[in-house]
């Protein structure tokens, strides 16, 4: 190649350098834009019982720590949070306070808050950790299930956390994950599926309605028992057999309806408190080949 001289091979060279640059521009803001989607979850201390601020900042790193590790969405916790809160602290009743829930969401940019309670019991370094879920934007909150730490040890309560990131969070994306098995590679998806909540069924309305039968059944009869009784006292001369047979029938139609009305009852609630189900996990494993297999368990 003479000197000054610009050929075609350096033209190809040349190209091939700006698609490389702009290929990789192209997967730098893909990649900004999946993580600007992404939720963001601030775990915010609360309440500690027995429990030092380090011990709490250590347990709410490692639950944010578990929630990234489980579903899809950018989890922070501990001292980062600490520090990005008031000096003075927050009011214990932040999390039910419009105000200062939208406070501590401009604070720590996140869509998405965790309160948490810790409780050190005094038995072994056992810790109950409760949660209220909160959305400042929308003003929408739940409490979660507690959560009960036999051990704070980090790799102990961490793998807890992960557990049970989804009844935290039960409306994040769950991570793929990839488990490599020889030549095979599988992709994990697991999910809360099911469930269904206390509620009156068609025999529970059966019962119900043979409660409140036996139970006027019973009232009425007694009152009747009651007032046969009292006139024949009042008149002990006149009052005949016949008349007291009738008392004593009326009195066990009496005692028969108090009967049916405290079987029916009883029937009525045993069958809604066995009316609901709980939500179980769902796990699909899918093969890179395109088989799955799907396992059920209760969670």
């Amino acid at each position: 190649m003479r000197k000054g001289r610009f050929t075609s091979r350096d033209s190809d060279t040349l190209m091939t350098v700006k698609l490389r640059h702009v290929f990789a521009g192209s997967i730098l803001l893909a990649s900004n834009v999946a993580a600007a989607d992404r939720i963001k979850v601030a775990v915010v201390p609360g309440i500690a019982v027995n429990l030092d601020a380090a011990r709490v900042d250590a347990l709410s790193q490692d639950l944010a720590e578990g929630l990234a590790a489980d579903l899809d969405v950018d989890a922070v916790g501990g001292l980062e949070v600490r520090r990005q809160l008031p000096p003075d602290g927050l009011p214990p009743d932040c999390a039910t306070n419009a105000a200062c829930t939208k406070d501590v969401a401009k604070r720590t940019g996140a869509q998405q808050l965790l309160f948490v309670v810790m409780v050190d019991s005094g038995a072994g370094g056992a810790v109950q950790v409760d949660t209220t879920w909160v959305e400042p934007a929308t003003g929408k909150s739940a409490s979660r299930p507690p959560i009960d730490l036999t051990s704070t040890i980090d790799a102990d309560a961490k793998a807890k956390f992960e557990a049970a990131a989804t009844r935290l969070l039960p409306d994040a994306p769950v991570k793929k994950k990839p488990v490599s098995g020889g030549s095979t590679n599988v992709i994990v998806q697991s999910a809360m599926v099911g469930g269904e909540p206390k509620h009156l069924t068609t025999p529970a309305y059966v019962t119900g309605g043979v409660a409140i039968v036996g139970l006027g059944l019973g009232a009425v009869m007694g009152l009747q028992a009651r007032s046969k009784y009292n006139d024949c006292q009042d008149h002990a001369g006149t009052c005949t057999a016949s008349q007291k047979d009738t008392i004593r029938t009326d009195d066990h139609l009496a005692d028969l309806g108090w009967g049916l009305g405290a079987a029916g009852a009883i029937a009525t609630i045993v069958l809604y408190a066995t009316s609901g189900t709980e939500p179980h996990l769902e796990v699909s494993p899918t093969t890179n080949g395109g088989a799955t297999v799907t396992y059920f368990g209760s969670f």
